[in-house]
């Protein structure tokens, strides 16, 4: 009889105990090495993000730098974009800063978008990934803080205290409740 524990499988039909089926085999994203287990404090949108580094992002991500590192050149990045070649090395400039992009050495032209936040393939190859280019964690610049700082204020601005309404009393007689 093939029985686990106290638990078998029995036909219905035939009472017949069946098999045991095979144990389960593991899977590359079992474990604590999932995207889950390398994720950032700063969430994107709260970057300040530009329209070209947005485009930049999806260009390379397109281009196959979410599992891998690419050749990237900033006249490449403004073609597909639709941008200046400026423009795109702005883009760049800013992505690497913000450490959402990363060069696998400071003078190549390749880039790889960070395995903490963008990652395409199996689970063994991010593990490998994260300790092959140890990612730094993406954290905002002086321009994400300066938006952030910005839409708290204006936020506090709006927000004043109770309203106090009027009535048609109120108004005959100059006063309010």
């Amino acid at each position: 009889m093939a029985r686990r524990g106290n638990i078998a499988l029995v036909n219905l039909d035939t009472g017949a105990v069946l098999p045991a089926p095979k144990p389960r085999t593991p899977h590359t994203m079992d474990g604590s090495y999932t995207l889950n287990a390398y994720t950032d404090d700063a969430p994107l949108y709260s970057l300040a993000l530009s329209g070209a580094e947005w485009a930049t992002i999806d260009w390379v991500r397109s281009n196959g730098g979410a599992g891998a590192a690419v050749k990237v050149t900033a006249v490449a990045v403004a073609e597909a974009i639709l941008a200046t070649e400026t423009t795109a090395k702005t883009a760049l400039a800013r992505l690497v800063k913000l450490n959402i992009l990363l060069k696998t050495s400071p003078r190549s032209q390749t880039y790889q978008l960070n395995p903490r936040r963008f990652w395409e393939g199996s689970g063994d190859a991010q593990v490998q990934a994260c300790r092959r280019l140890d990612p730094p964690p993406i954290t905002p610049d002086a321009k994400a803080i300066a938006a952030a700082k910005k839409a708290a204020e204006k936020a506090a601005a709006k927000a004043p205290g109770p309203r106090r309404t009027t009535t048609a009393r109120d108004t005959m007689t100059g006063g309010t409740r």
